[in-house]
């Protein structure tokens, strides 16, 4: 396995989406998958978001918005409802969040954002090999397991990047922190339902 320690700190910024009461998931991209040595590909499961870059003028929020319209199909300002205010920040080490990183030595650090899509319509991935658009539950049941998840768990719920001829990996990894699935624990309370904590 390659460590990449390019860049030794990243900015960001997460968005923790939700669409017609599903949570939507990004599977990166195919750089970032690993191969292990019973030759099968681990890929990262993660919430949809990004690095800061200068044409997002340093704002966290700005960098979201643009990212999701990279990995997201067919999104404008009017589909997208996100919090004013990030819900939280996390900083942390790429080693905490991702097994398979271990000397890694890359510092994240992200605001997290809730991010509501109106759109009626099915979503689909852009630059993306695929999304997960799945059910709280399911996704709680995802967040409670230990090591990777196997392709079954996830498989209902891929929509596949129909523009690319991705084989899929057999096992994946989560990197999403603990705060995001505590926020869909206690979802009725945390998720701003009043529209002054959204912006478009």
């Amino acid at each position: 396995m390659v460590t990449d320690n390019k860049y030794k700190e990243i900015h960001g910024s997460e968005g923790i989406v939700v669409h017609n009461g599903n949570v939507v998931l990004g599977l990166q991209k195919e750089k970032r998958w690993y191969h292990l040595l019973d030759h099968k590909k681990v890929g990262i499961i993660k919430t949809i978001g990004g690095a800061i870059e200068e044409e997002d003028k340093g704002s966290s929020r700005e960098a979201l918005k643009r990212e999701l319209q990279e990995e997201i199909k067919d999104l404008d300002s009017s589909s997208m409802r996100i919090t004013s205010k990030p819900i939280f920040h996390k900083s942390l080490k790429m080693r905490q969040m991702n097994r398979y990183e271990s000397k890694s030595d890359l510092q994240m650090n992200a605001d997290f954002y809730v991010v509501e899509i109106k759109k009626e319509d099915s979503l689909e991935p852009n630059d993306l090999p695929a999304i997960i658009e799945i059910p709280v539950e399911g996704f709680l049941s995802l967040m409670s397991k230990q090591g990777d998840i196997d392709f079954s768990d996830v498989r209902d719920y891929i929509i596949k990047n129909k523009d690319r001829d991705v084989e899929l990996p057999e096992r994946y990894t989560l990197m999403i922190p603990d705060e995001v699935r505590e926020l869909f624990i206690e979802l009725n309370r945390k998720i701003p339902s009043n529209k002054e904590e959204f912006e478009r």
